[in-house]
């Protein structure tokens, strides 16, 4: 049974984020992070996009919260969503993958910008992929393909690490020196990537990639290279630790690739032809072919 104290705690919690809801919703009060990260809730919202607008289900999750009080190209990676929102708005008919899709973001962004593409979106964990059925479901378009397993080296069952919550958004296949502690592991299906890459996702152009699997993005893009290399496919990848620029150069600098390193706290871009003795100013970086005009990213 609850204790008054925290019944008290509760109500005004609750109490407090009606009131930052309203203040942001009906007056269009923009409340610094510092407050509105204290007033989670849950329920759907709409958010402006591309003359139109997207709809979000919160449940109560940071990112959604960011981009509720801060718009879709606030705080919450803010800079290289609007740098994938204008990619995909440049798109001729073509794949877009976004492995990794946690709760949809990137997807419903891509869909927004352009129905002329396939929005095929990976999630293995199974509590967070009814998270993204859902925001799929709330939303029009027809154009998202969603896959419940992971993409990797082979058919079978993955043990990841990380697995706090109900929809963990630290979620890894690589069990990393960053692992929560307190955290437990899950078995989620995993399918051959390069099995995927010559049946389903076959006979058209990737045009565009969106990896965000918790230092788990290096394996797999190894994995993919051919195919992204053939295809000309810009990749938008999260890395997480600076070590790791040089075997990203490995893969991308030599094949005749740049580098787009993303700062989302400043909305800045800087634009290398390597990473090597480079800093981390931000996790998201884009690596395009050389013929794509870096103009874009303007």
């Amino acid at each position: 049974m609850k204790s008054f104290s925290l019944f008290l705690k509760e109500i005004l919690q609750y109490t407090a984020a009606i009131i930052g809801k309203a203040l942001r919703g009906a007056c269009k009060v923009n409340l610094p992070k510092s407050l509105y990260s204290h007033l989670y809730f849950k329920g759907k919202f709409t958010v402006p996009i591309n003359n139109n607008f997207i709809t979000i289900d919160h449940f109560g999750d940071t990112i959604s919260n960011d981009i509720y009080y801060s718009g879709i190209f606030g705080n919450y990676e803010g800079h290289s969503l609007m740098l994938w929102n204008r990619m995909c708005l440049s798109l001729d008919e073509s794949i877009v993958m976004d492995i990794g899709a946690y709760s949809g973001i990137y997807s419903l962004v891509a869909a927004s910008a352009n129905q002329k593409i396939e929005i095929h979106a990976f999630e293995p964990h199974p509590n967070t992929f009814k998270v993204l059925k859902n925001n799929i479901a709330v939303n029009p378009f027809e154009n998202i393909f969603l896959n419940n397993f992971a993409l990797s080296d082979t058919d079978g069952e993955i043990l990841f690490y990380n697995s706090l919550g109900n929809a963990p958004s630290g979620f890894s296949a690589v069990n990393h020196r960053n692992i929560n502690k307190n955290s437990t592991t899950k078995i989620c299906n995993g399918k051959d990537a390069l099995k995927i890459l010559n049946t389903d996702l076959y006979g058209k152009r990737i045009s565009l990639i969106k990896i965000d699997i918790e230092r788990a993005e290096l394996p797999l893009l190894s994995i993919m290279i051919d195919r992204i290399i053939h295809d000309r496919t810009i990749v938008l990848s999260e890395i997480l630790d600076e070590e790791d620029f040089e075997h990203f150069d490995e893969l991308f600098a030599k094949n005749g690739f740049y580098a787009v390193k993303i700062n989302d706290q400043d909305h800045t871009i800087k634009i290398l032809n390597s990473l090597k003795g480079t800093k981390r100013e931000g996790f998201n970086i884009i690596f395009a072919p050389s013929e794509v005009d870096p103009k874009i990213f303007y």
